[in-house]
């Protein structure tokens, strides 16, 4: 099965670009556009949880359908997607993200 990286990421990424360039530019709130695209990587995480635990639950059944490679497909192509969401979510908000990853310690 091919997958594919860049058509799918295309409209997440321009759509990121997009609502960031219009906070940035003072066109709409900075909390719109955070709760927006936490909402969208909160939908992509739910998409693909839920892909994925259909798919361990045929999988551990013994289950082979025409079902498992459309899930199959669909799981990885929102894993991606999201996951590149959440590279440009921490790349912009690294200040506040990193405190995630230093206990809550942040150097002056």
């Amino acid at each position: 099965m091919v997958y594919e990286i860049v058509i799918p990421s295309i409209p997440f990424v321009m759509g990121y670009l997009v609502t960031y360039t219009l906070y940035k530019t003072g066109l709409i709130r900075k909390s719109l556009h955070v709760n927006l695209w936490n909402f969208i990587l909160f939908s992509a995480f739910l998409v693909t949880a839920v892909a994925g635990f259909i798919l361990m639950i045929l999988l551990d059944l013994g289950l082979i359908t025409s079902i498992n490679l459309g899930l199959l497909y669909w799981h990885v192509e929102f894993g991606i997607t999201m996951a590149l969401v959440t590279l440009f979510h921490i790349g912009i908000y690294w200040k506040s993200a990193r405190r995630l990853f230093t206990g809550g310690r942040v150097k002056s």
